[in-house]
């Protein structure tokens, strides 16, 4: 799973990101649509407060909740692969966003000021952060069963001991995967017959044989 970034960098990228670049402040409500994939070109976009959802709806009407975005996260297209599905982002809740020009980031500061070389570096490192968490994303939704989920899943998130532990709820995971609370349940109990973990309330250990 991709690290988040110092908390005190974030705060201070927050607090100059006007300075020096081209930046509008939008505030949406619950449900309100934020964009598309299509009008993102040449748009970065910084969750300041608040919560969205990246939505896929394919061509047949099927709808997948593709990521959720939270404060400090960060979206847009420059690492999107071209696609017959539609993408686009709706605001879960009173969420305000800043948008960010791409281009004028390129260019050198009109004040020269020493914050301007920080904050590319800070905003590369989330586009990175954030192209690596659709990549994972990506890759768990090819996933054929659930078991398969759940095993990738825990990889991306065990320690060095081969532990995880659960910080949120099992229902929280089982809408990360997709797929019902009691399915996870039920396949993580089949998991633990199978010798693949040791499940302790809210504590898994993978098997050495797993990894």
């Amino acid at each position: 799973m991709a690290k988040t970034l110092d908390e005190t960098r974030i705060s201070l990228f927050k607090k100059n990101l006007s300075n020096c670049v081209n930046v509008k402040y939008k505030t949406f409500h619950n449900k309100d649509f934020i964009l598309s994939y299509a009008p993102i070109k040449r748009k970065i976009g910084f969750i300041i407060y608040g919560k969205a959802n990246i939505v896929k709806t394919d061509s047949n009407g099927n709808t997948t909740i593709m990521r959720d975005l939270k404060e400090n996260d960060i979206f847009s297209n420059l690492f999107f692969q071209d696609s017959e599905d539609e993408i686009y982002i709706i605001s879960n809740g009173d969420t305000e966003i800043a948008f960010i020009d791409y281009y004028t980031i390129l260019k050198n500061c009109n004040q020269n000021c020493p914050f301007h070389h920080k904050l590319v570096l800070t905003l590369f490192d989330l586009l990175i952060t954030d192209n690596k968490q659709q990549n994972e994303k990506i890759e768990l939704l090819s996933k054929r069963t659930v078991e398969e989920k759940i095993l990738y899943f825990l990889k991306q998130r065990m320690n060095e001991n081969n532990v995880f532990k659960v910080t949120t709820s099992y229902k929280a995971i089982s809408e990360y995967l997709f797929v019902d609370r009691s399915n996870l349940m039920r396949e993580l109990k089949k998991m633990e017959e199978k010798h693949l973990i040791e499940k302790h309330d809210k504590i898994i250990i993978i098997k050495e044989s797993q990894n």
